[in-house]
């Protein structure tokens, strides 16, 4: 049973205590990889985004659905099977009752599929567990391999597999990205990536962001300011600091939070982090465009 696994998990580590419900989302990640695996599906997509990172590059904080990129013509008629196969794994897995809802008709640029698991059939009453797989239609530009970790010491059918991810660059583009044009709010575990990418030395690379504003048809300046605006939030909000902080405190284990929410000077140096960053690729994109201006001029 997939409790007895969170509950051993729990034992082990017990700097998990108050995350049981992102552990067994975690601990289904890997189910659900090995199920992308098995059937071939894998081999068409690029893993992307905060769960890439933590189960590929170690990030620190748990996370809650997986996100891929299918290439510029991914449709998903061409994963027809995709929710079948997950439902009979997972039932045969685990002895409980599981339900994927499809992607809807073409209407973005993403294809969702909302895997949800009835815990305990007799108490309706109780949450059940839910999580997406999102598939964008866009390319990714510096894929690598590497290996799928394991935090919980289970028996992971996918420990060591080499998965086809992003490259930590070009994850660190796509938070960028994602900090300046994600709608309605701030989104807190971007701005805990780009934190935490900033302490793994990851550099920002300028020709990945350019690519990508061009392939989602954005313009530098409309990026550029729309950091600039976020990043203002972030230095003087108390609104973002506490939205940051309640949804952190969902993902990230105790003796991480003993040393970074918990403390009063961690915010500020976030926002100060972040700021650094957005300097540092405003710099670069504006470089870029100045030593391109004689060129246009050429006759």
């Amino acid at each position: 049973m997939i409790s007895d696994l969170v509950s051993q998990a729990i034992e082990k580590n017990p700097q998990l205590i108050g995350l049981e419900d992102v552990v067994e989302k975690e601990i289904v990640h890997h189910e659900l990889l090995n199920i992308l695996h098995k059937e071939g599906f894998l081999g068409h997509l690029t893993f992307i985004g905060g769960t890439a990172l933590r189960m590929c590059y170690g990030s620190n904080r748990l996370s809650e659905d997986l996100d891929f990129t299918g290439g510029a013509h991914f449709s998903p008629k061409d994963f027809s099977s995709l929710s079948a196969d997950i439902e009979s794994h997972l039932q045969n897995k685990f002895m409980l009752d599981v339900n994927v809802r499809e992607p809807l008709i073409d209407r973005s640029d993403t294809s969702t599929w909302k895997v949800t698991i009835i815990k305990n059939p007799k108490r309706p009453d109780l949450p059940s567990q839910k999580m997406h797989i999102d598939i964008c239609r866009y390319d990714s530009f510096d894929k690598v391999q590497r290996p799928a970790k394991n935090f919980y010491d289970i028996n992971s059918p996918i420990e060591g597999l080499p998965i086809p991810v992003q490259s930590s660059k070009e994850i660190l583009a796509d938070k960028l990205i994602a900090l300046a044009f994600r709608e309605r709010r701030i989104k807190p575990r971007d701005v805990w990536d780009l934190a935490w990418l900033s302490q793994q030395n990851v550099p920002i690379e300028a020709s990945l962001v350019k690519k990508k504003l061009v392939m989602r048809g954005k313009t530098q300046k409309g990026f550029l300011k729309n950091l600039q605006i976020h990043s203002g939030s972030i230095l003087t909000s108390d609104e973002t600091k506490l939205d940051f902080e309640r949804e952190m405190l969902r993902f990230v284990p105790k003796d991480i939070r003993e040393r970074t929410l918990n403390r009063k000077e961690f915010w500020p140096y976030v926002g100060e982090t972040i700021a650094s960053q957005i300097e540092t690729i405003g710099s670069a994109l504006n470089r870029n465009s100045t030593n391109g201006h004689g060129s246009d001029m050429k006759m």
